[in-house]
């Protein structure tokens, strides 16, 4: 069929390609999320008439039907982590009738032609009442790096491997071993965190067993029954509702380690020592905050967990044993940290305000 009758019939279906294309996002979007599967982007496009074009006018493919082609739709699915990937593929072949003769895995075979371009790419029954029983489609699976090395060297415009001086090729091959050890490196780190918060868990419940407090084992902390018992307290007394998400963890745990609770432990200290006393400051507190700040209670939305923490840390301050100035000294460090970086003067008006007002809790 010549390639202007091969145009006209792409042409009179494209809309019904349009519509199949919307579609299969919406059913991929589903089926990875009815799996748990967190993915980057799930993408879609029609081919355009210009690309289709050039495609069909290329000397070395004839095609007979346009049905032959298998790209006139193409999906794109991005994962964070070179692992999910596997996950992805699982869930295509389950829920689409792949074409395997025309799929290809250019991860596990690489094609040293292109620089280290990596992906899954499947042919799969594109499917839908509008279109022939022979039209099939393509997804590509990769990771968001993967996808970035595809990006730039499509921009740059070589894809053969001898178009490209041999000073020019072993760059591009450094690039490549240096993409694919940030693939590894991520799953790694992931893995690592995960592995933190695990043990995070375990030395909350077994409070012999300290553990470094930081923006990853906070939440964890916030979620213990004591912190969510003084988070239920502060909620009932300022009547805004408890939610699920935890309070900023990063500044939380900021806040605590310049308070001196540096480890799980020392917070666990505190909230035996301490926990009664967090929620007698609230209203104090927020008498405060709301002529210096104009925050009140009321202006909350909810209470986050770990909220509690929050006044914890004051406590600890305000009902600590040192002299007044040295209390004066530690929150003026604690709000310039975290809200005055560059005002000395204003952290210790606040905090010698703020302690004044503190003090005054029963």
């Amino acid at each position: 069929m010549r390639p202007t009758d091969l145009l006209d019939e792409f042409f009179a279906a494209r809309d019904a390609l349009e519509r199949r294309s919307a579609a299969l996002r919406d059913e991929i979007d589903a089926l990875l999320a009815a799996r748990g599967i967190k993915v980057h982007l799930v993408s879609g496009r029609v081919k355009s008439a210009a690309s289709l074009r050039h495609k069909l006018s290329r000397p070395d493919r004839t095609y007979a039907r346009l049905w032959d082609l298998t790209d006139l739709v193409g999906l794109r699915i991005t994962t964070y982590f070179e692992d999910a990937i596997e996950e992805v593929a699982r869930a295509i072949e389950g829920a689409f009738a792949v074409d395997y003769s025309n799929s290809t895995d250019k991860l596990r075979f690489k094609d040293h032609g292109r620089f280290g371009y990596r992906s899954l790419h499947y042919v799969c029954a594109l499917g839908g009442a509008e279109l022939p029983p022979e039209a099939r489609f393509e997804i590509q699976v990769r990771t968001v790096v993967q996808h970035a090395w595809a990006e730039v060297e499509h921009d740059l415009g070589y894809k053969s491997h001898d178009a490209v001086p041999e000073a020019i090729r072993r760059r591009f091959s450094r690039v490549a071993s240096l993409l694919e050890i940030a693939d590894e490196e991520f799953v790694a780190i992931r893995r690592e965190l995960e592995a933190h918060q695990r043990s995070a868990a375990a030395a909350v419940a077994d409070p012999a067993r300290p553990f470094p407090l930081d923006a990853v084992s906070l939440p964890t902390v916030a979620r213990c029954d004591e912190v969510l018992a003084l988070d239920r307290a502060i909620a009932a007394m300022i009547d805004r509702p408890l939610s699920d998400e935890v309070f900023f963890p990063e500044y939380l745990a900021r806040m605590l380690r310049l308070t001196g609770l540096t480890t799980t432990a020392d917070v666990d200290d505190a909230l035996r020592g301490y926990g009664a006393e967090a929620t007698a400051i609230v209203p104090p507190y927020f008498e405060y905050a709301t002529r210096a700040w104009r925050m009140s209670a009321a202006s909350l939305d909810v209470v986050k967990r770990g909220y509690s923490l929050f006044f914890l840390a004051h406590v600890v301050i305000v009902r600590g044993p040192e002299r007044e100035l040295s209390k004066v000294g530690k929150l003026t460090q604690l709000y310039r940290e975290l809200d005055y970086p560059n005002d000395e003067r204003q952290a210790q008006r606040v905090a010698s305000e703020l302690l004044a007002a503190l003090q005054r809790a029963p």
